[in-house]
């Protein structure tokens, strides 16, 4: 017969994160009295393209702002994370500093009201460069985030891709009866 084990002897060494709750990174690691950081590998303005515009519901001549970097908690790399905002919604966003200000507080400096975000969930092997990044085996599985967030205005504002270590989160949904 298999022994029960509490959820708290399994998750006891990860973070902790609540799906019911449409926050940033910065500010959930904060809460667990952790370090957040990241490391920007890349930030640039790119035409959106005919998927990107469709996504967003713009032309496929107007810019985005592409962003890749790694979040890091105490130190330690987390999740590989690709954003896609468009330039017209935060228009100086290629002159703020993302090590110092969270995505989301920078929302809020261009007055943009997070509302919800659709999230699908996945897992994949992602690529050895990619492994090397989050400091994982070549081979090793990580949860693979796709999500499309949403202001108080209905406008589609991110598009999120992002790779994270099962080794050091766990992620929570609650179910209720309706």
């Amino acid at each position: 017969m298999k022994e029960f084990v509490s959820k708290e002897i399994l998750n006891e060494e990860k973070i902790q994160r609540n799906m019911d709750d449409l926050k940033g990174f910065t500010q959930t690691i904060l809460e667990k009295d952790m370090v957040p950081s990241t490391k920007i590998l890349n930030k640039y303005l790119r035409e959106a393209g005919n998927l990107y515009s469709s996504v967003f519901g713009i032309d496929p001549s107007d810019y985005l702002f592409y962003i890749r970097r790694v979040c890091l908690v105490n130190d330690e790399p987390v999740s590989l994370e690709e954003i896609y905002i468009p330039r017209y919604l935060v228009p100086k966003l290629g002159g703020i500093d993302l090590n110092i200000f969270s995505i989301y507080e920078t929302y809020k400096m261009f007055g943009i009201n997070l509302h919800r975000a659709e999230e699908t969930l996945d897992l994949v092997v992602p690529d050895a460069s990619d492994a090397k990044l989050l400091k994982i085996g070549e081979g090793v599985s990580t949860l693979f985030f796709q999500s499309v967030s949403y202001d108080d205005k209905g406008r589609v504002i991110e598009f999120n891709k992002n790779y994270v270590r099962g080794d050091k989160c766990n992620f929570n949904v609650h179910f209720f009866r309706q």
